[in-house]
């Protein structure tokens, strides 16, 4: 078995928090033999590749939200936590069907300071995750890292949009036409965010878009770019 969630303390390092709990229908996973965080890329998992990017910015424990395929899941986890001796938590999400804000929420009960938020089946250059840590020390704001490079987006349609006013965002979704930044899917999180995402859902909105859409109405949410570092959404 995986090891389980145990209760993070205040003096505690930097946690991460990683989604992997959903089903990746567009990539099917058929390298995965079904399920997306376990598709390999040049010999590692997309999960694998996510956890070593946190461990290399020396953030070591990991809340890691599994749904669909949980059995299989939290043995990789598992697997994953000895060989590269690891924290990583397996957090089931019985509402993963909901959507990834329903997954993020539910690390809740293991949280009480800041986090890193990333997203399993996203590949990306560790040095984002540091600028986020950088940026985010000393700050009470939420923190997206994003991409100004919107003409060399891959599949623009489906891309998170992001609008911004300097360093404050002020609109982020898929269906934005006014934006000028790319959202990478790479946060630095404060516990407010849980609180946001329970009133996104409580409204119908359980997209992690929906959830932080509250925190920006709070102006409680900045960017920070990632110039030209390297990301991809893996579809």
């Amino acid at each position: 078995m995986a090891p389980s969630a145990s209760r993070q303390t205040a003096s505690s390092k930097l946690p991460a928090v990683i989604l992997a709990a959903g089903r990746g229908e567009r990539l099917h996973g058929h390298q995965g033999k079904g399920l997306k965080p376990l598709t390999p890329l040049l010999g590692i998992t997309l999960l694998e590749r996510a956890a070593l990017a946190c461990q290399s910015v020396g953030v070591t424990d990991c809340y890691i939200v599994v749904g669909y395929g949980q059995e299989r899941m939290q043995a990789h986890i598992a697997d994953l936590s000895a060989r590269y001796h690891m924290s990583l938590h397996a957090v089931p999400n019985p509402n993963w069907r909901d959507g990834n804000g329903a997954s993020a929420s539910a690390v809740q009960p293991y949280i009480d300071g800041p986090f890193l938020l990333l997203m399993c089946d996203h590949v990306f250059d560790a040095g984002i995750l540091q600028g986020l840590i950088q940026a985010g020390q000393g700050s009470e704001a939420c923190l997206l890292a994003v991409d100004d490079r919107i003409e060399s987006i891959f599949d623009l349609d489906d891309a998170t949009k992001v609008q911004r006013d300097g360093s404050a965002i002020t609109s982020i979704g898929k269906e934005l036409t006014a934006y000028n930044s790319i959202d990478t899917g790479l946060f630095w999180c404060q516990p407010v965010l849980f609180n946001a995402l329970t009133e996104a859902q409580a409204a119908g909105d359980a997209s992690l878009s929906g959830g932080i859409r509250r925190v920006i109405a709070t102006a409680n949410m900045q960017a920070v770019p990632i110039g030209d570092q390297f990301w991809m959404d893996i579809d």
